[in-house]
């Protein structure tokens, strides 16, 4: 009997599993149910669970640079959290405790097991959070210019300038933007190199915080009466592997937060990447990704500048 066409069947399964691993890095919108209310996520890639945090008034498209890349060598979900974006926004007492429970019940409706977190700024804190209270959903935790622990009448970690300050004010205010103008304002806040910020970029943002404009402010409240907030004992006690990554010129969150994080956070890895602001992951994806990458694989992240 002739063998081609067990050749010809094994050269085409090659094929498919070529063609699979090509397109498996491309991310595909999904929902998933937790206590009746929707969240939905980009979901790409196969490997290792790791799951990226949105910042507040983001959402999983937050994370457009660093998805595909990181899915070549990871299963990434890129959620919406509880509030933002395209997931459901009940009318609730939103703060980090919460969503850190969403996330938790995510993991197990999306069948992720436990997983790395990567969270930048509020996803940041959501991260620790997680870290600290569900640990055994926990494997990595990397936390780009965010979380941090309360620090009594020094105000809280990670902060630019004190809580009552008049410039702290102002960036409250921008944060649950309601015109261009503000937005605008805004993004420049968070984005070391101004160009960036560019009038496309503007109408989308607005448009998405809006959308969240109740959880912002909700959020906000929280934050000032320290709702889901962590006490330096506790992020003292987490156990997973930590990377901390900060935008040398992070106007919103003083990179002297991640001093904070690393001295407190036994064996964790501190970077802070030159010539970027507050969102990493997005002016500075490439060294981002490899960050994560080198991390999250090898435990180690070597820094560019320090």
């Amino acid at each position: 009997m002739s063998k081609r066409p067990f050749a010809l069947a094994a050269l085409a399964g090659a094929a498919a599993v070529t063609l699979s691993a090509q397109t498996s890095t491309k991310p595909l919108a999904k929902d998933v149910t937790v206590l009746g209310f929707r969240l939905h996520y980009l979901e790409a890639g196969r490997g290792a669970p790791l799951v990226l945090l949105h910042g507040l008034g983001g959402d999983g498209s937050r994370w457009a640079p660093n998805i595909e890349p990181l899915a070549r060598d990871f299963h990434v979900f890129a959620l919406d959290q509880i509030g933002f974006g395209q997931s459901d926004k009940p009318l609730a007492n939103y703060h980090t405790g919460m969503l850190a429970e969403f996330l938790v019940d995510f993991l197990k409706a999306a069948n992720a097991g436990r997983a790395a977190l990567v969270g930048n700024s509020m996803g940041a804190g959501v991260a620790l959070y997680t870290a600290v209270h569900f640990p055994q959903v926990v494997d990595k935790i990397v936390l780009a210019d965010g979380g941090g622990f309360r620090a009594g009448e020094a105000g809280r970690a990670g902060t630019a300038g004190g809580a009552g300050s008049a410039d702290a004010a102002r960036r409250r205010q921008l944060q649950n933007s309601v015109t261009r103008d503000e937005t605008r304002d805004f993004f420049r806040i968070l984005f070391h190199n101004k160009s960036l910020v560019t009038d496309k970029m503007v109408d989308e943002q607005l448009a998405m915080r809006l959308r969240s404009a109740f959880t912002i402010t909700k959020m906000q409240e929280a934050g000032e009466k320290g709702l889901g907030s962590l006490t330096e004992a506790e992020v003292r006690g987490v156990k997973a592997p930590t990377l901390i990554v900060w935008g040398k010129y992070d106007e919103l969150a003083n990179p002297a937060g991640a001093d904070r994080l690393e001295k407190a956070i036994q064996g964790s890895k501190k970077v802070i990447v030159d010539d970027c602001g507050h969102l990493p992951q997005l002016e500075k994806a490439d060294e981002f990704n490899r960050l994560v990458r080198d991390f999250l694989k090898t435990g180690a992240a070597k820094a560019t500048e320090r």
